[in-house]
């Protein structure tokens, strides 16, 4: 049984377990990775897909929607249990455009946008990122102006856009023209002025189109959101719903690649024996499936402590760690799988495993939406912030999101009380991530046995790799602090 399905038996309604279950049943017939092509996903398939409700969970139910977080963390992690990429294509239109239209649009907004997404095979996008700002989303050159008749022109270039070529609709942000520290989020209709001018070929995630598109757009006043125009906190509330969401998907991507790890060792006869007698794969395996633990952990806390349909700000910190950990978890993995697929491993389309795709496919989850050396920057300096004065060591031992975890490290993290320089605060960061992921495998086991989606020994594996993770950090830290 996978990991998804341990989900839905154990913690939702009949309803909701007949809905997932028939999504589980169309991804394991039709769109397993292994086999379906790595192109870009055709539309008949993606109405096969929303005839059956896929993007439902995020819809009011005035709207024919499902409205349900519980829901969509569960179809997320389905997803990409069978198909990464068609995990990442819904996350981003349920969560960036969707949950968005819904929580901050205007009446008339929602009147014209949700009906539509509830009944046909639609595609949402989310422009934010630009050709000449990286990372720094408040150099941001495209703007808004706002005309005599009440309209907006929007203006200016966005690139590296999930359905670049494809979506019908777009969340764009933009700055105001004549203010730097006022920003805008407005709901445009591709035909109005959303123009792709370069095509992407990216690494991984076929399934999705990526490119550089160019905005010159008016769309009436009632299609901006009411988010907050200071700075970028509108922004944050966007990217933290789209972050939290990551360990759904490494919780299902993780899970199948052990399994299917687990089976390619089994099968791989070496010698007399097979590849599963080899102690160095045990070890691998083992690696893998602490993701597999590590992840399920994240997701039971997003599951029952968070809720995508709130604003998100006040979530900050542990949206910075769970798409940082849930990402670099599923590079560890994918690796790991590759490694223990050998040669066949890097093939495409090879008949025995899904190696090369799953590396290709989550090496991008490390670096994009924020590069995790950047997140875990974020969480250093928003922990410095928190701490008034006090050393963060301190500040963590009465952290709620981290206090517990603190109780499985016996050894000095003095270290985290010196962040003199970024780089010292990004390995912080990765060990403040890792103790808020030993919080949550400690959180996990306060439940009922029932309740758990993991076995007591694998949240004891879970805890020693992610203690070996904290210890490897601080030698790599002190390494860097001599050079």
């Amino acid at each position: 049984m996978g990991s998804s399905s341990v989900t839905i038996d154990k913690h939702h309604t009949q309803e909701t377990v007949t809905f997932l279950h028939t999504i589980e049943s169309i991804m394991q017939k039709h769109y397993r990775s292994n086999t379906f092509p790595n192109e870009a996903f055709p539309r008949e398939d993606w109405k096969r897909l929303t005839d059956n409700g896929l993007l439902l969970s995020m819809i009011p139910v005035e709207y024919g929607g499902r409205d349900s977080h519980e829901e969509i963390c569960a179809l997320i992690e389905i997803m990409a249990k069978y198909n990464l990429p068609l995990s990442m294509y819904t996350m981003i239109i349920t969560l960036l455009f969707i949950r968005n239209v819904a929580k901050y649009g205007s009446q008339e907004l929602k009147d014209e946008v949700l009906p539509l997404f509830s009944t046909e095979a639609l595609v949402g996008g989310f422009a934010l990122t630009e050709p000449h700002c990286g990372s720094n989303l408040s150099r941001m050159c495209t703007v808004y102006r706002q005309e005599a008749d009440g309209r907006y022109h929007i203006t200016g270039q966005k690139h590296w856009q999930a359905f670049s070529l494809s979506a019908d609709w777009w969340l764009i942000a933009a700055k105001n023209a004549e203010n730097n520290n006022e920003f805008g989020y407005f709901i445009v209709k591709r035909s109005e002025g959303f123009r792709n001018i370069e095509e992407y070929n990216a690494l991984g995630l076929k399934a999705i189109d990526y490119g550089r598109n160019e905005i010159d757009a008016y769309v009436p006043a009632y299609r901006r959101l009411n988010v907050s125009a200071e700075r970028l906190d509108g922004a944050i509330d966007m990217l933290c719903a789209s972050r939290l969401s990551m360990c759904a998907m490494s919780s299902g991507f993780i899970g199948r690649i052990y399994e299917e790890a687990t089976e390619r060792a089994a099968q791989r006869k070496i010698g007399n024996g097979a590849l599963q007698d080899i102690a160095y794969v045990q070890y691998r395996l083992k690696l893998i499936g602490s993701g597999k633990t590590i992840s399920q952990a994240l997701l039971s806390f997003v599951s029952r402590y968070n809720d995508f349909r709130n604003v998100l700000t006040e979530n900050f910190f542990e949206a910075q760690a769970i798409k940082a950990l849930s990402t670099d978890k599923m590079l560890e993995g994918a690796l790991n799988y590759q490694q223990i697929c050998g040669g066949d491993g890097y093939r495409y389309n090879a008949p025995n495993n899904s190696a090369a795709y799953a590396l290709l496919d989550s090496r991008v989850y490390t670096v994009f939406d924020g590069t995790n050396d950047l997140l875990y920057q974020q969480i250093t300096e928003y922990c410095l912030k928190q701490c008034e004065g006090i050393p963060v060591s301190r500040f963590l031992a009465t952290y709620d999101k981290t206090r517990f975890g603190l109780k499985h490290v016996n050894f000095d993290l003095s270290i985290l009380d010196k962040n003199d320089n970024q780089a010292q605060k990004v390995f912080n960061g990765q060990i403040i991530a890792r103790i808020f992921g030993l919080n949550c495998l400690n959180d996990v086991m306060q439940l009922e046995e029932e309740q758990r989606p993991f076995e007591y020994e694998e949240y004891i594996n879970a805890v020693s790799f992610l203690i070996a993770d904290i210890k490897k950090v601080i030698t790599e830290s002190e390494c860097f602090s001599r050079i």
